[in-house]
């Protein structure tokens, strides 16, 4: 625990006794105590909870669990980001709650009612949505699960079976996922029980609008039906459809998890992007909880009380004066550390240097994770590239990505790799900022690269008149800049985390996108693409085009026209049918990286490549 925590609790301590009323002098009765006996303790109500995200004074965040990338933003609670792909969020409440009673086998009813949303954000793939669960307490997210399975079982597994992981939970799977299992296909919600592969009971539900839904779930201890509902709340006059309901018989409750159980919402995405929010919360039980939450009582009167009403408030903003300049002292001395030493400009010097970020300034082809400058600082005689990324974020210590990935990308030594001069974090900072160093604040990232002059690789295959030779097509699209020899170098290198990625569904391997996981041959596929790219005409470099022309052995007809003819046909051929090699969908069909090079340095026989075992026309587009 650090010194900021045992402080807080040192005050807060403080503020408890002043406020407390003088100890009461205690009275015996010797009489009455031998004769009257204290009233029997009333039964434990019902266990029960509600929360209202929106208002801060009906939840405690100790009364919630947050797991993976769940946490409080406002007036919501976000299982998962819409910035990061793979991402694995969960919260659940914080205590035990009751599912039956050992002693006398009582098994409870139960309802909860929710309010949530499920948001794809505009020409992105949609994540796999998010499900409703009890299992096990305390609630724990298994290793490395799959966005398959909700985030409720270990790895990309569908079932659970008798292992620590067995759930009941209620689903709304927004990922149409038929092509890997027997499931409905398009949206929808389902009971599933330890599995997801296998729905007692689905129904239809499109979940594209992207407004707040209302759901409700019920459980009725007698006849064993697990009924779920749910009615979109958000776009106005969605209210007027139809709710729709799936419904199941369960088994035995008490075979299939303990009496005591976590419940809550799980979600997990593979190589998608979607945002899962939660807005209000209830649950009600027909058993007392087993470990009920007491709350004390006290009056405030006298000397006491009126110095904890006057002077405490001084004494928090103080004792908070001194924990807020301790904390901006002691991050100011980390980022260093964090950084491995890489030199921190100051925003002023980064205006200097661009004119004020002047439009004149401005790079042209800056690559998919934000604007780019041209500086030059004169005091080291050198220009410099200056990326813009604009991101919100919470503290300084849960910046501790970004902060990682400077140190991994001034670390990374290559001669085709873009050096990085520096960075610079801007902030609107201001007094509330200073004292509430735990609140979201908007910040601006900048990245300060070596210049090289000759813009991308994908400016001059397609923005500029000038035709790149086939001579120097030898180097990848987008992201990489030539110098003025056509040398090719990789930038935003390491920024898997720190920003969106944008426009890369091209160039990434339909497997990933199935099970969230990279491979080699996820990069070999990339490869592929890229040499399509390079070889071809911009509007038949799709795979699935120029796999037609390969099997009408007329390959030259998708080599780019605006060469004339001039480049060697047989490199050229050996070019584009290694890029049709190299995206080949079954992963086990694919060439290794040596095989690729080895393929590309020799004058060997080409290959015959088989035909790809699922649809084309996904791939490459």
């Amino acid at each position: 625990m650090d010194i900021s925590h045992l402080l807080l609790r040192f005050f807060l301590l403080l503020l408890l006794a002043f406020s407390l009323d003088d100890a009461p002098h205690l009275h015996y009765c010797t009489e009455a105590a031998a004769t009257t006996l204290p009233p029997p303790p009333p039964p434990p109500p019902p266990f029960s909870f509600k929360f209202d995200f929106s208002n801060t004074y009906t939840y405690r965040l100790e009364d919630l669990r947050f797991e993976g990338t769940a946490a409080v933003h406002g007036a919501t609670v976000d299982l998962t980001c819409n910035v990061a792909q793979c991402t694995t969020g969960r919260m659940s409440y914080g205590r035990a709650v009751p599912l039956w009673d050992r002693a006398t086998n009582e098994v409870a009813s139960f309802a909860t009612d929710f309010v949530f949303k499920i948001v794809t954000p505009d020409n992105v793939a949609r994540g796999d949505g998010m499900a409703f669960f009890l299992s096990s307490y305390p609630s724990r997210v298994p290793p490395n699960p799959s966005g398959q399975n909700f985030g409720l079982i270990a790895g990309d597994a569908d079932d659970a079976g008798d292992g620590p992981d067995r759930f009941i939970a209620v689903e709304f799977d927004t990922y149409d996922d038929t092509f890997e299992r027997p499931r409905p296909a398009g949206d929808h919600i389902g009971i599933d029980v330890s599995s997801v592969a296998d729905s007692i009971n689905t129904t239809s539900l499109n979940f594209s609008r992207n407004g707040a839904m209302r759901a409700s779930i019920t459980f009725d201890n007698v006849t064993r039906m697990l009924v779920a509902t749910v009615q979109f709340t958000e776009p106005p006059g969605s209210r007027s459809a139809p709710p729709v309901q799936v419904s199941a018989k369960l088994g035995d409750p008490r075979a299939l998890l303990p009496s005591e159980v976590a419940v809550g919402f799980s979600t997990a995405n593979g190589a998608t992007f979607q945002l899962d929010q939660i807005l209000s919360w209830s649950f009600n039980s027909t058993l007392a909880s087993p470990h009920p939450v007491t709350k004390g009582h006290h009056k405030k009167k006298g000397a006491a009380g009126k110095f904890a009403i006057v002077g405490a408030p001084i004494f928090l903003l103080l004792v908070w004066s001194i924990l807020s300049w301790w904390k901006w002292r002691s991050s100011s001395r980390d980022i260093d550390k964090r950084t491995g030493g890489v030199r921190q400009f100051k925003y002023n010097e980064l205006a200097a240097a661009t004119n004020q970020f002047s439009s004149e300034n401005r790079l042209i082809g800056a690559g998919p994770f934000g604007e780019g400058y041209k500086g030059f600082f004169k005091e080291m005689g050198r220009h410099v590239a200056i990326k813009k990324i604009s991101k919100e974020s919470k503290s300084e210590g849960s910046n501790k990505d970004f902060y990682d990935e400077v140190k991994t990308i001034s670390s990374a030594k290559h001669k085709n790799l873009v050096e990085l001069v520096g960075w610079c974090v801007k902030r609107r900072w201001n007094m509330f900022d200073f004292m509430c160093w735990c609140r979201e604040k908007a910040h601006t990232i900048f990245l300060v690269y070596e210049f090289v002059d000759n813009s991308n690789l994908r400016v001059h295959l397609h923005e500029k008149e000038a035709v790149l030779p086939w001579t120097t097509r030898n180097i990848k699209p987008n992201n990489i800049l030539l110098d003025k020899e056509f040398n090719a170098k990789l930038a935003d290198f390491g920024l898997s985390r720190t920003a969106d990625k944008v426009g890369k569904a091209r160039y990434l391997d339909p497997e990933c996108k199935k099970t969230g996981k990279f491979k080699r041959s996820s990069d070999v596929y990339s490869f592929g693409i890229v040499l399509l790219e390079i070889a071809c005409k911009k509007d038949e470099n799709s795979f699935a085009k120029v796999w037609s022309r390969y099997l009408e052995k007329s390959l030259m007809q998708v080599a780019d026209d605006r060469l004339r003819g001039e480049f060697d046909e047989r490199q050229m051929e050996r070019v584009i049918i290694l890029g049709l090699w190299c995206c080949q969908p079954n992963i086990d069909m694919r060439p290794t990286v040596q095989q690729a090079m080895d393929f590309l340095e020799s004058d060997g026989p080409l290959p015959e490549l088989a035909e790809p075992e699922t649809s084309s026309s996904k791939i490459g587009n």
